[in-house]
């Protein structure tokens, strides 16, 4: 009898401690880092171009990082932000999430919109996103960047999340 108790109060705890979620009003803080109630959030699944990177538009230089960054606010602004946790926290404390804001993923949104790229080794959720944005030439997609992986290997940083 006891064991079987045990079992069961192991299994709600397991089962409450799986889906934490953090909701409020949530602030940009970088292309795919968020601020909600005081906690830095990395939006799962994605990743955008970092702030040294640069990119080109008509053949001219685009700080493309400011344009995402502003994108990400536009997206924010809509409403509050629901976020549901996905793993520990990284060495800066951010943790990673899946985020929703007016029933609606920001994660896919702001792949959708072209001002983030899909990372399938995380999950392959956002690639469909990302090749319509491709195809559609919107956010990132308009000029010529170079994906966010490449940009950080070309400029020696070896940090999967900096």
């Amino acid at each position: 009898m006891i064991k079987l108790l045990l079992s069961l109060v192991l299994v709600i705890f397991a089962t409450s401690a799986g889906a934490v979620q953090i909701s409020g009003p949530a602030n940009a803080v970088d292309p795919t880092v968020i601020d909600v109630n005081g906690q830095r959030i990395m939006l799962f699944g994605i990743d955008s171009v970092m702030r040294k990177q640069s990119c080109t538009l008509g053949g001219k230089i685009w700080q493309c990082w400011a344009a995402a960054v502003r994108e990400l606010e536009i997206l924010v602004d809509q409403g509050p932000a629901t976020c549901e946790v996905v793993g520990e926290p990284d060495v800066y404390g951010r943790l990673l999430a899946r985020c929703m804001i007016n029933g609606e993923s920001l994660n896919e949104q702001l792949v959708r919109r072209g001002y983030a790229v899909a990372r399938p080794s995380e999950t392959r959720d956002y690639v469909a996103a990302e090749a319509a944005a491709r195809e559609e030439k919107v956010g990132l997609w308009r000029g010529e960047f170079m994906l966010p992986e490449k940009f950080r290997q070309a400029a020696g940083i070896f940090v999967e999340r900096p």
